[in-house]
């Protein structure tokens, strides 16, 4: 009769929306719109490699189109991973959540009245810990999306 909350799909769907959409804010609020896409698809190779074909220098130029088509179909990836991150948060906190009502179910119709106990504070330590896991993947997506990925020149003294 009464269920958790997180053993309905929908419960988990929305807060791995909310999470995903506030790590893209986040990295488009600090990086910048053309900084942030810049992370995904990085077309500086396949620029480079149309202005040395412009120039007449064929080795270089074919090496940097190549180079740069393979980068935009890593961007493709890339943007298709951030979209799988939201099947990813659902069902890893919806599976773990429903296995435990089902367990806790068939011990209460097993051995009703004592043997649930135990289980039940087993189920308190598994929502606990799929809490930390989801703040903390949460955390380290948004970090990653907050990071700059060019690569920074140092200056020799």
């Amino acid at each position: 009769m009464f269920r958790g909350a997180n053993t309905d799909i929908n419960v988990p769907l929305s807060i791995a929306l909310m999470s995903v959409v506030f790590i893209e804010f986040w990295g488009l609020r600090a990086l910048g719109v053309f900084r942030y896409l810049n992370t995904f698809f990085n077309i500086g190779q396949l620029g480079k490699g149309i202005a040395n074909l412009s120039k007449g220098k064929m080795k270089p130029a074919m090496t940097g189109i190549s180079f740069g088509f393979i980068n935009l179909f890593i961007g493709c990836l890339e943007v298709l991973s951030h979209f799988i991150r939201i099947i990813s948060f659902t069902f890893r906190l919806f599976g773990n959540m429903t296995a435990g009502e089902i367990l806790l179910l068939v011990v209460c119709f097993l051995v009703p009245l004592i043997a649930p106990i135990p289980f039940y504070g087993l189920e308190l330590l598994v929502g606990f810990l799929q809490a930390l896991i989801f703040a903390g993947l949460t955390l380290v997506f948004g970090v990653i999306a907050l990071t700059p990925h060019e690569e920074e020149h140092q200056e020799t003294a």
